[in-house]
């Protein structure tokens, strides 16, 4: 049976985890909260351009990508007040906001890792799996500096970057493993799931990052550093 599972959860652990260190060497900045989230927001937002939603809509067509970006907002909604409820009796506001920002991000990234994981595991090709795996391990170092950036604001330490990035990557792994098994393609399902973590995505960015960053900042400010984000992950993409 084909390791290529195997593979594909060790490329995407290891791009997650290298942002995450990047973001814990950036840790000393993070005093700076409006400014951090700005910056995340930017990169989020060109993450989704530059790369998700295309990627969503030419698996699928515009109306899975409409379906599934509608039904990610209102799953938003629920985990966003199930989870509120939950941990605001554990944890002071301060340490609340960017908890929750950066589990909500961890469970969006995951949910579109794992039509990732079904592509890598359906495909034949050696040559394009290798392209495939050179992409994940690449592209996941941009999430893992968005994801883990509010999770060590947070107060979380080494150990979760060990954890979470294994987290993750299990999404990848499991698809893979199955996929490699029997067989699984269905364009317009996967276009469906992946965009149903766009919703989720974006509303995590409009609602706690950018709102946030605003009340901490201005508009104005706020603005120009995801700009700044925006273009540095759109650059990023153009390269590789």
């Amino acid at each position: 049976m084909s390791s290529i599972w195997v593979v594909g959860y060790l490329c995407t652990a290891l791009g997650f985890g290298i942002g995450g260190v990047i973001a814990w060497i950036l840790k000393g900045f993070q005093k700076r909260m409006d400014t951090v989230y700005s910056i995340c927001a930017g990169l989020i937002l060109g993450l989704i351009s530059f790369e998700i939603a295309p990627e969503a809509i030419e698996l699928g067509n515009w109306s899975a990508f409409i379906a599934g970006f509608l039904i990610g907002i209102m799953l938003f909604k629920f985990i966003h007040k199930s989870f509120k409820n939950q941990m605001a009796l554990r944890k002071s506001k301060e340490k609340l906001d960017p908890l929750y920002t950066g589990v909500m991000l961890m469970i969006s990234i995951s949910l579109h890792n794992l039509p990732i994981g079904i592509t890598l595991g359906s495909n034949q090709d050696a040559t394009l799996n290798f392209s495939i795996l050179q992409t994940i391990l690449l592209h996941n170092i941009p999430e893992g500096i968005i994801v883990f950036s509010p999770l060590f604001m947070a107060g979380l330490g080494g150990w979760t970057l060990i954890s979470f990035s294994l987290m993750v990557a299990l999404p990848v792994g499991v698809g893979a493993y199955f996929a490699s098994i029997i067989g699984i393609e269905n364009p317009v399902f996967w276009s469906f799931f992946i965009s149903l973590s766009i919703g989720m995505i974006y509303m995590v960015t409009i609602k706690e990052i950018i709102t946030d960053s605003i009340k901490e900042s201005s508009s104005t400010r706020v603005f120009i550093l995801a700009l700044i984000g925006f273009s540095v992950i759109g650059a990023f993409f153009y390269f590789i």
